[in-house]
């Protein structure tokens, strides 16, 4: 069953004729417990800039900012739950973000009730490669602690190999591990 939220975020952004992929909370809400509301989506950098455009026109949501990158609108029949609209460029490494939302749309993704969700690999991809990548560790690692697979780290390196990210992408998939390692979270995931 689709999250309120992420139906609403879909109708408006298939209403507007923009492909997208739902990542973030939204997406691990499919393979774990999370407390999250937000609705992040993913669009491919080559409709990003007429996504923004097409979707400060809709009723019902509100413009917040907009950097280049990431694009932030409310959805007001929602009580203003944030729909974020992200530039796949960032997370292309040596290839197009053109080539990253494909790749995603087609190999990295679930498609439930007519919406796509990122795979928990997708997801913990685009995190480790933001700036607040510490933040995000530990997500991941609560994550883990409410029944993602750890093992789907492998599948994060297997991304950034693919997508020539792996060096960037090393430092901050060791420290997951080690974090997971800790004796306190071990004894937690093995309960889960």
């Amino acid at each position: 069953m689709t999250d309120p939220e992420v139906s609403a975020a879909g109708e408006i952004l298939r209403a507007a004729g923009i492909p997208f992929v739902v990542v973030g909370g939204q997406a691990i809400a499919r393979s774990a417990a999370t407390t999250t509301r937000d609705v992040d989506v993913m669009v491919a950098t080559r409709d990003y800039g007429r996504a923004v455009a097409k979707l400060r026109g809709v009723p019902g949501l509100a413009f917040d900012w907009d950097d280049g990158k990431l694009c932030r609108f409310r959805i007001l029949a929602l009580g203003g739950v944030p729909l974020d609209l992200i530039n796949s460029d960032a997370f292309a490494g040596t290839r197009t973000g053109g080539e990253f939302f494909d790749y995603l749309a087609r190999e990295a993704s679930t498609e439930v009730d007519g919406i796509a969700y990122g795979s928990p690999e997708a997801v913990w991809y685009t995190r480790l490669l933001t700036k607040r990548w510490r933040s995000y560790a530990e997500k991941i690692v609560t994550n883990v602690i409410d029944g993602v697979a750890a093992d789907r780290l492998s599948g994060v390196e297997e991304i950034g190999r693919r997508f020539g990210t792996e060096a960037t992408l090393a430092e901050r998939i060791a420290l997951v591990r080690t974090e997971l390692a800790r004796p306190e979270v071990a004894a937690l995931i093995r309960r889960s």
